[in-house]
């Protein structure tokens, strides 16, 4: 590795393969890249997992967005700053959220909507998908995330839990009912904890339930729609439903 390379951010590398760069900022990319097979090779990876979420969608990422997804990704994008100082205090209140929750369902059977199907659906294999990526570091997790970011129209990244201890190892991409992406986490008891993103089908909503043997935690806002499923415990559930919602 160069010295050049080492001063390059994934930041820059991304913006490079989005097109985003110009003049000197470029050049200096494509130096860096022409002098290191390694990041050529790893631009290449970029680029081929970009063309396969591209070729679900085929070629419906360069059209115009419809104005009211603009209106959705700019409100979005307000809410950004405030979200980011909330993170620490949200998770205070999805503690207190999620011990509400399960004392009132104890007794009540769990209210699904179809965001919760289709997140099952697509866990249980039930629906095959369009695409389906392998990740094998945290670096193609990072890459996966701008293409995800794209097909959503909204500013997402792929969440990193390996706090959790949770590693991101395949990407699904779906496109019925609508575009959608599974995120398939393990962790080193090969438990799989999967994360089904997809724009919002409706209002706010916040929910957890038992579900198939799952714990299920369903977050919704005005822009996207997020159902979590796995087979822990409502603690843990609790704690990975927080840190979702802080790396998205």
């Amino acid at each position: 590795m160069t010295r050049r390379t080492e001063m390059l951010k994934d930041d820059d590398l991304h913006a490079y393969i989005d097109g985003e760069l110009d003049g000197d900022a470029r050049a200096a990319v494509e130096a860096a890249v022409a002098a290191d097979p390694a990041l050529a090779d790893t631009v290449t990876l970029y680029r081929a997992d970009m063309a396969k979420i591209a070729s679900v969608y085929g070629g419906g990422l360069a059209e115009p967005l419809p104005r009211r997804w603009i209106a959705m990704v700019e409100e979005n994008t307000r809410r950004t700053h405030w979200r980011k100082l909330a993170a620490v205090a949200l998770a205070a209140t999805v503690v207190l959220v999620f011990g509400l929750t399960v004392a009132l369902r104890q007794n009540t059977a769990p209210a699904k909507g179809d965001i919760v199907a289709e997140a099952l659906a697509a866990r249980d294999n039930e629906v095959g998908p369009q695409t389906v990526i392998s990740v094998n570091s945290p670096v193609e997790a990072r890459a996966q995330g701008a293409a995800l970011a794209k097909a959503l129209a909204t500013r997402v990244k792929v969440p990193d839990l390996s706090r959790m201890g949770y590693r991101l190892v395949g990407i699904e991409a779906y496109d019925l009912p609508t575009h959608a992406f599974e995120l398939i986490y393990r962790d080193r008891s090969a438990r799989v904890f999967t994360l089904y993103l997809r724009r919002s089908p409706g209002a706010p909503r916040f929910d957890q339930f038992a579900e198939k043997n799952l714990r299920v935690c369903v977050w919704q806002d005005g822009v996207m729609a997020t159902v979590m499923a796995g087979s822990i415990s409502v603690a843990e559930m609790q704690r990975l439903a927080g840190l979702v919602y802080y790396e998205l």
